[in-house]
């Protein structure tokens, strides 16, 4: 079976296909740096039917390639290995429908597991990812404590999950660094909508203060 390796960083993905080579000798790895370059090699491959994902390829979004790829293989089996393991790349990755999660801090075997996994029709999501979807799952009764939390990232994700539309533009704008003024000029609100809205984020997310609102927005993955 084909599988084709998507990552701008020649060290690492050649250096994996090497690897993996070892751990799973009956498949043959391609490669590929740019999405075009991906989009290429399976219009040439008609047996490639899985890719393993960076989310950020150069300038490039992984999940805008993987739409890309999608429109020439729309049944390609898709597992992400990613540097990224914040719930809101995790989230935008699960809600794309991709096959496996794994993080390229995974052993090796891990990550040969994932490919052995998702290669066979099957799913494979490291822990990361799964404390994700059991946020989402449960987020309301974790976050109101009726359901256990493996940890405060995963708290933190279920309180964010409680917040309306509008909160979460809210709670976006502040851990840019906007102001209450500046987000109700942006937004054509009333200052006193904005402040409720900040105090609805405050409150739900349990944070207390602009030094807490930043350090979540940066375990969340907002930047």
């Amino acid at each position: 079976m084909k599988v084709l390796l998507i990552d701008d960083h020649n060290m690492i993905r050649e250096s994996l296909v090497l690897a993996l080579k070892k751990e799973c000798p009956d498949f043959d790895f391609l490669q590929a740096s740019t999405g075009d370059e991906a989009k290429e090699i399976l219009v040439k491959n008609d047996d490639c039917k899985m890719i393993v994902l960076d989310l950020q390829v150069g300038k490039e979004n992984g999940l805008f390639i993987l739409s890309e790829l999608r429109a020439v293989r729309p049944e390609i089996k898709t597992l992400v290995c990613s540097a990224f393991s914040e719930p809101l790349t995790v989230e935008n990755a699960i809600s794309a429908k991709v096959q496996g999660y794994i993080t390229k801090t995974s052993d090796l075997s891990e990550i040969a597991l994932a490919v052995k996994m998702v290669a066979s029709g099957k799913e494979y999501f490291c822990t990361e990812a799964l404390n994700v979807m059991k946020a989402n799952v449960n987020a309301s009764k974790i976050a109101s404590g009726l359901l256990d939390s493996p940890d405060r990232t995963t708290r933190l994700f279920a309180n964010y999950k409680k917040l309306s539309p509008k909160e979460k533009e809210c709670f976006g704008l502040l851990a840019q660094g906007f102001s209450v003024s500046e987000i109700a000029q942006k937004l054509g609100k009333s200052i006193k909508t904005v402040e409720n809205q900040r105090t609805a984020v405050y409150e739900k997310m349990e944070i207390h203060g602009m030094g807490e609102l930043a350090e979540g927005a940066r375990i969340l993955g907002y930047y």
